[in-house]
This record gives C-alpha cells, sequence and structure tokens, in this order.
C-alpha cells in the first residue's frame, strides 16, 4: 500500500472534523464504508479536515467478511446458549418433580439439593438499561 500511496493519483476528501472516523490516527480511516489509506491530512480553522489518500477495497473486503463471520459465530452461540438454558430448565423442572414424587412415596426429603443445583449457576449483577 505505501508503494501504491506514492505512485497512484490520490483522492482528496474533505469532511467536518466530526465526521472522521480513524482507525489508525493520521494513518488509516473509514470513509462512507470503506478502508481509506491515507497518505496526508490538514485540519482547517473551520473545523474541516482534508484527506489525501487510497481507498482500500481488498482491507475493505477482508473487514467485512470479519465481522459477518463475527456475526455469524454470535448468533450461533447465542443460538446454541439459549438451548442450554432451556435444556437446564427442563432438567431442573424434571428434578424438582421427582424429588416431590420420590419424597411423597418414601417420606424421604433431601434438604438443599435444589438449591445445591441452582448455586453452580454464579449471579452477576449488571446495571439497569439506560434509556
Amino acid at each position: 500500500m505505501k508503494e501504491r500511496l506514492e505512485s497512484e493519483m490520490l483522492h482528496t476528501i474533505s469532511m467536518a472534523e466530526s465526521d472522521a472516523h480513524w482507525l489508525k490516527e493520521g494513518k488509516e480511516m473509514l470513509v462512507n464504508g470503506r478502508m481509506f489509506d491515507v497518505k496526508s491530512f490538514q485540519q482547517s480553522s473551520d473545523g474541516k479536515v482534508i484527506v489525501s489518500g487510497l481507498y482500500d477495497d481488498d482491507e475493505t473486503a477482508l473487514v467485512k467478511a470479519v465481522r459477518d463471520t463475527q456475526q455469524k459465530d454470535n448468533n450461533t452461540s447465542g443460538k446454541l446458549l439459549a438451548q442450554l438454558f432451556q435444556f437446564l430448565g427442563s432438567i431442573n423442572n424434571s428434578l424438582n418433580s421427582d424429588i416431590f414424587i420420590f419424597s411423597l412415596s418414601n417420606n424421604s426429603y433431601f434438604p438443599g439439593l435444589e438449591q445445591r443445583l441452582t448455586s453452580q449457576f454464579i449471579t452477576i449483577l449488571s446495571p439497569p438499561p439506560q434509556v
């Protein structure tokens, strides 16, 4: 890319400084969803930044592929986690009913069994959602 920055005709972009989305300050930014390699930039007194460089479509495609893969993995993980909790919930419900039936038929009771089963899950307190 360094060679391309030296040999190819550069694009010059002017934008509000607040709209500049730097990935690496002074070297790489995101412009309209595309990676942009920066050769030089200037900040003007009227709050704008003028950037010269090249669009890097290869890197844009790579970043998109990585994000798509991460999103797919997150969706798959979320589904598996939901299935795990459904399974654990069904086990807990069936264990409770079995213990109850067993305790009625044999006049036996296992104190603390339910507490031991549920205590294996750590409660993680999180702040309430912000509106």
